[in-house]
């Protein structure tokens, strides 16, 4: 009989704990799924000026996930680049025309539009830095912007966000059909 008890609490043991994995593994949010901030889009060609673009500055903060989507006019044929942006992120996806293609890519050079057109890059801040961005060819005539990447001071309300999100909470921005237009 003793047997018998010292199996039953091993094996009551064994599921409380198992449950009590799950349920920390359910509060866990992917920072690249979950919780996504919306950047201001980023236009190339405003105010029917192909040489300028808006907003120039962004502030990031290091951890958090980001939707940035970028539109170019038709005005002119535009290669956006970032170079040193681009390496110290987490791309997740790069999606693409309606309806939306996926790309999973590690990095990229660069962002072409020849007729105009939009993507959305979903990414998180990996490292702080101040990085410049702007269409090549056209930095070396003033269209360029910067993007500030800070550190998240572990005391703010912000740094604590992520890991205080109920496990029921959904952000996923795959199921966003909505549109900034």
């Amino acid at each position: 009989m003793s047997k018998l008890r010292t199996y039953a609490i091993l094996a009551a043991s064994v599921c409380m704990f198992a449950s009590a994995g799950s349920s920390a593994r359910a509060q866990f949010h992917d920072p690249a799924v979950h919780n996504l901030e919306r950047l201001e889009p980023l236009v190339l060609g405003v105010d029917n000026d192909s040489s300028k673009m808006a907003p120039t500055e962004y502030r990031l903060k290091v951890g958090q996930g980001y939707r940035w989507k970028i539109k170019a006019s038709d005005l002119t044929e535009y290669a956006l680049v970032a170079p040193e942006f681009v390496r110290n992120i987490w791309i997740r996806k790069i999606e693409v025309g309606d309806p939306a293609v996926e790309i999973k890519a590690v990095t990229f050079d660069e962002l072409e539009f020849e007729n105009g057109g939009e993507v959305e890059v979903f990414f998180v801040a990996v490292r702080p830095g101040t990085y410049k961005f702007g269409p090549k060819g056209l930095m070396e005539r003033g269209m360029v912007g910067t993007i500030i990447v800070e550190h998240v001071d572990a005391g703010s309300d912000s740094a604590a966000a992520p890991a205080a999100m109920e496990a029921g909470s959904d952000d996923d921005d795959d199921d966003d059909d909505d549109d900034d237009g």
